[in-house]
């Protein structure tokens, strides 16, 4: 309870005063903590009004119907490897729908991050504001009716956007503030997205997977935006289930239902460490706890995953299955890893295989890099 109405509801004279001193004394909630701090660049000094600034480019229709979606993968295939024969028509309109309203904002983050002059910079945030004032005005995204794909692409553009518009606002040096309508649409986004998964860390009939540490980062992203400490620590418990399911072997760890995935076992074990090192960085930045030994499976885990590519034919868990290649952004994990633990040898030694050239991943909104400066 805030100190205001404990002391507003006390009938007391001389007391309140003792009231006063123990109101100061309960611990107070924090708002939760981006991982990308305001930082000041020379887009940040340009900023004005951007408010009066009329977006010349429109956002696609704020798609508000069912979720319904169907995968794209063959469901009879126990692995989850094999694409359909016959992708559905309506799932991939309705991504494609989405996939442009989210690319749209990226690329207003682009935008100013790289402006030269004012009109540049202001013109992008515009750009950025109304996008995602039109599709929360029309609570876009937030119909319930879904199926588990739906929900799967839910907490996927929840993730997108939300990291699109944090980056944004690093680079912004913190003036790039949310409207009521946006922050109220966030923390929507984000309770839904808690409702659906919440029941997936008790049930014992699905699989825990990546697709709970996707969650957990978009809950946390969100959160991070709108200033909900819950949401953090909702989303820090799938991180810590997701660290308990590596099985150890010798100097790597690896995530069981990732490496069931066949040809794309290294695919998705990047695929999941995305989100899982994002996590631990959420956790660092809120205060949350972090031991060396959670430090040493996360390293456990990105040295499977970094062989994983470099050598697959070292590890025994993958031996007799060629994977299939691994697109260099999948790799983006390596930069906030790097930043955070630049002696890593195997992640170091994957980064400089693509020559560092492991950023710009729409699902995580955008290219990291310019949140890392100082990226060795």
């Amino acid at each position: 309870m805030p100190v205001s109405a404990i002391v507003g509801h006390a009938r007391c004279h001389g007391g309140c005063a003792g009231l006063l001193v123990m109101a100061l004394l309960l611990p107070q909630a924090h708002a939760a903590q981006s991982i990308w701090p305001p930082r000041a660049t020379a887009q940040a000094a340009m900023i004005d009004d951007y408010h009066s600034l009329t977006c010349n480019q429109q956002p696609p229709a704020p798609y508000t119907g069912s979720l319904r979606l169907q995968s794209k993968y063959d469901q009879r295939d126990a692995s989850k490897s094999t694409l359909r024969a016959s992708p559905d028509a309506d799932s991939e309109r309705i991504g494609k729908q989405v996939k442009q309203f989210i690319g749209g904002l990226i690329y207003a983050g682009k935008r100013f991050q790289r402006a030269k002059k004012p009109q540049e910079a202001n013109l992008a945030l515009a750009c950025q504001d109304q996008w995602l004032e039109r599709w929360a005005q029309a609570d876009a995204l937030l119909d319930p009716d879904a199926s588990a794909s739906g929900m799967a692409a839910r907490k996927w553009a929840l993730a997108a956007m939300a990291g699109a518009v944090l980056l944004t606002q690093a680079a912004a040096d913190g003036k790039r503030p949310l409207s009521p309508a946006q922050q109220r649409w966030f923390t929507r986004l984000g309770e839904q997205v808690i409702d659906e998964y919440d029941p997936r860390r008790h049930a014992t009939t699905v699989y825990f997977n990546n697709h709970d540490y996707w969650a957990a980062w978009a809950v946390a992203a969100a959160g991070m935006l709108v200033g909900r400490d819950d949401f953090i620590q909702w989303a820090d418990g799938n991180l810590r289930r997701g660290l308990a399911q590596a099985v150890r072997h010798d100097d790597y760890a690896y995530l069981p239902l990732e490496v069931a995935r066949g040809k794309l076992a290294a695919n998705y074990s990047q695929y999941a460490l995305v989100p899982l090192v994002l996590l631990s960085e959420s956790a660092r930045a809120n205060g949350l706890a972090w031991t060396e030994a959670d430090q040493h499976t996360l390293d456990q885990l990105v040295s499977f995953a970094a062989r994983s590519v470099l050598a697959p034919d070292t590890l025994a868990e993958l031996q007799g299955r060629d994977q299939a290649d691994v697109a260099p952004y999948k790799l983006a994990w390596l930069i906030p890893f790097l930043a955070r633990q630049p002696q890593h040898r195997l992640a170091r030694q994957l980064y400089d295989s693509e020559q560092g050239e492991v950023d710009n991943y729409s699902q995580v909104g955008g290219p990291l890099k310019p949140a890392y400066p100082n990226l060795p």
